[in-house]
């Protein structure tokens, strides 16, 4: 668990894809409830039931915990791209002062800005970045993803090449 180190840090919160993924799950584990309702498959049933036998937790986050999430993914340009289920699971992280467990990139970002542990699954770790949104036509650079005022073409997510 890099950033707060084991001793610390026991407690994990399960992104969607670990229920699809036969991974290792230590520690105190949670979820949300809107990871349970993405949970469909048979094998994934299954693996919730396996989870629940080791001690899943589920819990909703507070709405301070979402405000701070969601400040913290505008900074990183990921506000547009994770899902209210992305945000709850970072959230509830922040709460517990968890880590997250998850192969989501947007998510791992998001996460690192916050400074809370990420658990790779399948994937690499994601780089930290910052994205900005740039008009596929003209290039001028705005602030959300639309169409552009000034040519109409499409602005798109593009990466800022800044780091934090």
């Amino acid at each position: 668990m890099d950033e707060k180190g084991d001793e610390e840090n026991k407690r994990v919160v399960l992104d969607a894809s670990v229920f699809f993924a036969e991974v290792p799950v230590d520690g105190d584990i949670y979820t949300t409830p809107d990871v349970l309702d993405e949970i469909k498959t048979q094998t994934a049933r299954m693996r919730l039931a396996l989870l629940e036998e080791q001690g899943l937790r589920v819990h909703a986050p507070g709405p301070e915990a979402l405000a701070e999430v969601s400040e913290a993914a505008r900074k990183t340009g990921d506000l547009t791209v994770l899902s209210e289920t992305d945000t709850g699971i970072l959230a509830l992280a922040v709460e517990l002062n968890a880590a997250v467990m998850t192969d989501d990139f947007a998510v791992q970002n998001t996460a690192q800005r916050l400074k809370i542990p990420v658990i790779p699954i399948l994937q690499r770790r994601a780089k930290k970045r910052t994205w900005k949104y740039r008009c596929t036509g003209c290039g001028r650079f705005w602030s959300a993803p639309g169409e552009c005022q000034i040519c109409g073409a499409e602005i798109r997510r593009a990466k800022s090449g800044k780091k934090y």
